[in-house]
């Protein structure tokens, strides 16, 4: 089968990381598969080379009350040329550039919610004086008057289900969890005697690490020392070294930038801890259930599909740093408990493989 993936760009993400994932497995199963992208960013060098991998060059500036400046022919002709059995789409801007697309009529069209898009939902009469509503509305026409029966979308979690069947209720829609590369993330039960925890995700305001260093500093006024290692990179950088400074927990944090093999950490941590205020999914979390590693997180609405309360990890409804810094305390003091619980993350994990997630995507892509 030949199958087009179209993402923006290939920066350090959930929704690029899987992908590139489904790309490889999909390959590895014989079909078909081209990658193109609308950018050159690539944080993902050392899993591209395996790939086709095109960047198109592509131009959309939309008005409202003048006409539209669009130039997608690099992507056209790339659609025109491999005539692609399916069309998978990833995040918005890949949404409203292969909307002023020509596709052969046969092509189907499978729309990845990785997020609730914003740009997707009806029409609020509530907010109908804000410009963002005008513009998303008129995106969103455009966007749909596009896509046709041929149409699937892809739910990651609960919550991103329930957003399509809202505001998108007459195209098909299903869910499929995420899914991660189970022989990559593999457990370590050698014994670690750092406590050490870690966090993966972007430094901006919606992932919380503030409020992870802040747990951080209650841990140490208990006496409790825990190193974090921050994983990943982002606007908040600064903000985040200065708080770390100004609570007097420099030496716990670890700002370990973007990592290529997030596994190497995981491995020798004894909990992964995730503090977003809203997640539409985890695959994070995912691959450190994999690794052993029992979860402590914050609410993020698609991390309620993965976390057992109590059994695969603690998930907390309150943002607080005191009531975090207890989970982690009764772990870091409960070897055979944390022990126990990991074994039960690593158990969970084991359906989330890779090979038979593309199984179930290629029933939808026919």
């Amino acid at each position: 089968m030949k199958i087009l993936h179209l993402i923006p760009s290939l920066n350090k993400g959930g929704a690029e990381r899987i992908c590139l994932d489904i790309c490889i497995e999909l390959q590895n199963q014989g079909h078909e598969v081209l990658l193109v992208t609308l950018r050159e960013d690539n944080k993902y060098a050392f899993l591209t080379t395996q790939l086709n991998k095109k960047v198109v060059s592509t131009q959309i500036n939309l008005s409202l009350l003048r006409k539209n400046k669009v130039d997608v022919q690099q992507l056209q002709a790339i659609i025109d040329e491999q005539q692609p059995a399916v069309i998978h789409v990833h995040l918005f801007e890949a949404c409203i550039n292969l909307a002023f697309c020509k596709l052969p009529s046969s092509t189907r069209i499978v729309v990845h919610f990785h997020d609730n898009m914003v740009q997707l939902k009806k029409w609020e009469w509530s907010k109908c004086f804000k410009k963002s509503t005008l513009t998303n509305f008129y995106e969103r026409w455009l966007v749909l008057k596009s896509w046709g029966k041929n149409t699937q979308l892809i739910a990651i979690s609960n919550d991103t289900l329930s957003f399509v069947q809202q505001h998108l209720k007459h195209f098909s829609s299903i869910k499929l969890l995420n899914a991660i590369n189970l022989k990559r993330f593999q457990p370590n039960f050698q014994p670690n005697y750092e406590n050490s925890i870690v966090m993966i995700g972007s430094f901006v305001a919606k992932k919380g690490q503030e409020l992870a260093i802040r747990t951080i500093s209650e841990l140490k006024q208990r006496n409790c020392n825990v190193h974090l290692y921050l994983l990943g990179d982002g606007e908040m950088k600064t903000q985040l070294v200065s708080l770390a400074q100004l609570l007097n927990v420099e030496d716990l944090i670890h700002f370990e930038g973007l990592v290529d093999q997030p596994e190497k950490y995981l491995q020798k941590s004894k909990i992964y801890f995730h503090t977003a205020s809203y997640e539409p999914f985890g695959l994070v979390l995912l691959e450190a259930m994999a690794c052993g590693l029992p979860v402590i997180c914050t609410d993020g609405k698609g991390n309620r599909d993965l976390i057992k309360d109590g059994v695969n990890g603690f998930i907390l409804f309150e943002r607080d740093a005191k009531l975090l810094a207890d989970k982690i305390q009764f772990l870091l003091d409960n070897d055979e408990k944390r022990i126990e619980m990991g074994k039960n993350a690593h158990h969970f994990a084991q359906q989330f493989g890779m090979e038979e997630y593309v199984k179930k995507l290629l029933k939808v892509y026919q």
